[in-house]
């Protein structure tokens, strides 16, 4: 037999699973925004570190960062994709030959799936100095942030 307990038994049960269903959703969301902005700060951590290793001229800065096919397009004509061991020896000749005096972002963008970070790279070749554009982009592979490119022109 129906009665109103009965009833409102159901209803309750009801209201009570819905409510969970839609907690355990915005639960879900919270997580995704927060694992969102961890993956916003690790990129703009990893660009900064990547920074500091073209102000110094410290390609083992960098290398770990170094993607398995990385495009490098640099002052000295050299344009094309490296693997990392390769991009580490072509970015350490470019850092002998073009000696830093100088370096800072202009610019980094760490949101997105595409981060990337901008600058002006100051360098003395053959006794005289010189300024060159630069641009940085990530791309998440695995667990970490990779270079996709390094353009220093």
């Amino acid at each position: 037999m129906i009665t109103k307990k009965n009833i409102l038994i159901f209803f309750a049960g009801i209201i009570f699973l819905v409510s969970n269903i839609t907690f355990a959703q915005q639960n879900f969301l919270y997580k995704s925004s927060n694992q969102n902005n961890e993956q916003n700060n690790l990129a703009g951590s990893i660009l900064n570190r990547i920074g500091m290793g073209i102000s110094s001229g410290n390609v083992s800065e960098i290398s770990a960062y170094l993607n398995t096919q990385t495009y490098l397009s640099l002052a000295n004509g050299i344009s094309g994709y490296y693997s990392s061991n390769q991009a580490f020896y072509v970015l350490e000749d470019f850092f002998n030959i073009y000696k830093v005096t100088s370096f800072n972002f202009q610019s980094i963008q760490a949101n997105g799936n595409m981060p990337y970070a901008t600058g002006i790279y100051r360098y003395y070749f053959r006794g005289k100095k010189d300024s060159a554009n630069v641009y940085i982009s990530l791309k998440e592979i695995g667990d970490t942030w990779k270079i996709t490119q390094i353009t220093i022109n």
